[in-house]
């Protein structure tokens, strides 16, 4: 069976922020994606995360403007498998509440609890809050290779 990964907008987003840390990391996770090594899986609240990250991006002058709606693109394509997560809106807050990390994170990691597979994440603040609890399915982007 093919390892597979719940993966959250703050890696997503390194493919198009190469300013940022860790984008080596991301771009190797993508990497054995691409080639089927393992899947990646993320809840639907993913579509909306990672445009508004470019757009932020750009915003900062990071991204250039023209290459927004090429990084828009590239990122629908991706071919990650993405999940509807509105029927978890309770679950996913009870998890909020209780790693006291925001309701959108949740709604990964609890992805990644029902399905039973690692969560990555390039959010170290979320990955400490994570780590603290002894959740050995959260990985930081830094730490993949």
């Amino acid at each position: 069976m093919t390892e597979q990964y719940v993966v959250d907008a703050s890696v997503v987003a390194k493919l198009y922020l190469k300013d940022e840390q860790h984008t080596g990391n991301a771009e190797l996770l993508f990497s054995r994606f691409e080639d089927g090594q393992l899947e990646l899986l993320a809840p639907r609240i993913i579509t909306y995360e990672v445009p508004a990250a470019i757009k932020k991006g750009a915003d900062k002058a990071r991204v250039p403007e023209a290459a927004v709606l090429g990084a828009l693109d590239s990122f629908q394509s991706l071919g990650m498998l993405i999940l509807d997560d509105s029927a978890a809106t309770q679950e996913a807050m009870n998890l909020a509440l209780a790693y006291e990390c925001q309701f959108y994170d949740a709604l990964y990691v609890l992805l990644a609890e029902d399905l039973g597979c690692r969560f990555i994440t390039a959010d170290e603040k979320m990955y400490r809050k994570l780590h603290r609890r002894d959740l050995s399915y959260a990985v930081f982007i830094a730490s993949y290779q």
